[in-house]
Parts: C-alpha cells; structure tokens; sequence
C-alpha cells in the first residue's frame, strides 16, 4: 500500500543529473564474515519437532480403503444375479438407502437446531434433491450411483446443520 503523503514525484520528475548522483551513491558491501554459520545455529535451535499423526490415522485409513473396495467388490459381484423371488423384496440397495435415512434422522435429531432464514433456501433445495434421489431409487433399486449420492447429499444437509449448531 503506497501512501502518498503530498508527495507526488516519480522517477522521470527528477532531473536527469540528480537521477545518476542517486544511483551512485548506491553501492554493494558484502558481509564482513561468512553469515551462514550463525543463522544455521540459530535454526537448529528453533526448529519446531515433526508431527506425526497418530498411528490409528493410518490404520483407519486402509480400513475404509478395504471397505471400499470389498463392498464395491460385492455391489459388482451380486448386481447381475436377481431372483425372481427379489422382485418385491428390497434390494440391498434400497435396504442401505432405507438404513442411511434412518441415520441421517437421527443423526439430525441430535443437532436439532433452527435454520436461520439466510441458510433455509439450501436446507429446502437439498431436502428437495433427497426427495428427489429416493424417487429415482424406487424406479432404478439397483443404483449405486443413486445411493452414493443420497450418501453425499445427507452429509452436506447434516454439515450445514452442524455448522449452524455449532456457530
């Protein structure tokens, strides 16, 4: 940020001789000794110690890794084999669908906090696209597609409920 102070002189309002009296008077020194030394001691002692997450950081992590992939495995593997017998029972899709509804009620329960009314229209439109998903679900049961973004839609309305409790 330039202030300005009533001073409104540039380089080019300066005469031509003043200008070259001025960058002759810059001149380059070097150090009179080797800086280095002292400005590596003085890090050495500084230096904040590493952080290392926590050891279950990385187990939970190769935990969801091999969730993922064995129920992506397993979704691929039954997707093909239906049963006369399955056509009016749920899918497993529809089963998960049904147990991440209950989830995200009760896990709205718990925040139970009224939406302010400048974050009511996104509350309405993502109750909306869930209504929506759970309609497209009844026509397409086998979606995975459809489930993952019921998934995804239940935890931003559950975020934006979190942050409003929270704040």
């Amino acid at each position: 940020m330039n202030t300005d102070h009533g001073n409104s002189h540039d380089s080019n309002d300066f005469p031509d001789a003043l200008r070259w009296q001025l960058r002759a008077l810059r001149q380059d020194a070097m150090p009179s000794h080797d800086l280095w030394p002292g400005i590596a001691s003085r890090l050495a002692t500084q230096q904040a110690p590493m952080r290392r997450s926590p050891r279950w950081l990385g187990l939970a992590l190769a935990a969801s890794v091999v969730l993922a992939v064995g129920s992506v495995g397993w979704f691929a593997r039954t997707a093909g084999v239906t049963a006369p017998s399955q056509a009016q029972s749920p899918t497993l899709v529809q089963r998960e669908a049904d147990g991440l509804s209950r989830q995200y009620q009760a896990a709205l329960q718990e925040v139970q906090v009224p939406m302010p009314p400048s974050l009511q229209p996104t509350a309405e439109a993502l109750d909306r696209d869930v209504a929506l998903i759970r309609a497209a679900l009844a026509r397409d049961p086998d979606s995975v597609r459809l489930l993952e973004q019921l998934r995804r839609t239940y935890a931003h309305r559950l975020a934006l409920a979190q942050r409003v409790a929270y704040t």
